[in-house]
């Protein structure tokens, strides 16, 4: 199944008549509303108002995707717009805003989680394609923009993958790096592992909060009765990431079924997985992530 098979004239807005990256996804909800994708329009519209950062996803300056999971739609639905002029997504005062003429609503209901996660990342995958995009960005007609060439780049896959949600570009460090400056990049980005790589981005290990109080236990809380074997100055406040990392580590392909590698989580007791393509670290995985993006909020 392709991303084309999910649309229909009514859904598609070209010209997108929008200045702003929010009044693009309001019209691409009104479209959906009109065309008779809503069963709770009001209800839907205060699910667009109150969106939280993660349901807007930017693709350099090829397209945005504004997803939301709501009850207030019956069943998955997809509405496609291209702007005459880019509309942009502002950020913090001092940073550029993003921009693109391509913008992409997708809403489903709860139930068809992992549909929802599938569409999503297909239409990112279609962004991150030049020329896919330029397919798309050159229709002069909702029937062009139906038939562009773009969407038959990027097939649904049959099953939920490691890569419809897996983090991308994660957080990894080096082996030499010193113990201390890892726990504290863990502790300021708010992460519970960081993936332990060469200098070719090849994983070799991983520290985890596993790994780091397994250390403690040794090194800093000798249990009753037994030595003080080290502390936070001398021998161990030199220690590096190698001391005290696992190198045996579960590494997944961002294309292995999700349902597989959950399981496979499970069974061995394992909390993250690095994601890897030919060795090289793409992505990241946790149990945390699986469970908030099925159930989400």
């Amino acid at each position: 199944m392709h991303l084309n098979e999910l649309l229909s004239p009514a859904r598609c807005l070209v010209p997108l008549p929008a200045s702003t990256l929010a009044d693009a996804g309001l019209l691409l909800v009104e479209a959906l509303v009109g065309d008779g994708a809503v069963d709770d329009p009001d209800r839907l519209r205060e699910r667009v108002e109150d969106a939280r950062p993660e349901d807007v996803l930017g693709y350099g300056h090829r397209g945005f995707v504004l997803h939301y999971r709501t009850d207030a739609a019956p069943a998955l639905a997809v509405a496609v717009g291209v702007a005459a002029r880019p509309v942009c997504r502002e950020f913090g005062e001092g940073d550029e805003p993003q921009c693109a003429r391509v913008v992409a609503v997708v809403i489903s209901p709860r139930r068809e989680a992992a549909r929802h996660l599938q569409v999503v990342s297909a239409l990112g995958q279609l962004f991150q394609r030049p020329a896919a995009t330029a397919s798309l960005e050159a229709a002069g007609s909702a029937p062009d923009l139906m038939a562009a060439s773009g969407w038959a780049e990027v097939a649904l896959e049959p099953q939920l993958t490691v890569r419809d949600i897996m983090s991308e570009r994660p957080r990894s460090i080096g082996a030499d790096a010193p113990l201390r400056s890892a726990v504290m990049d863990m502790r300021r980005s708010g992460v519970g592992a960081l993936p332990v790589v060469d200098d070719e981005n090849r994983v070799i290990g991983l520290l985890s909060e596993r790994e780091l109080l397994r250390h403690l236990l040794t090194h800093y809380l000798p249990r009753a009765g037994g030595p003080r074997t080290g502390g936070p100055s001398g021998a161990a406040g030199r220690r590096t990431v190698r001391d005290v990392m696992t190198r045996q580590v579960l590494c997944v392909s961002p294309h292995q079924p999700l349902a597989e590698v959950a399981s496979l989580m499970l069974n061995k007791d394992v909390e993250r997985v690095p994601v890897v393509r030919d060795g090289i670290l793409v992505g990241f995985l946790t149990r945390g992530d699986i469970v908030r993006n099925l159930i989400g909020s």
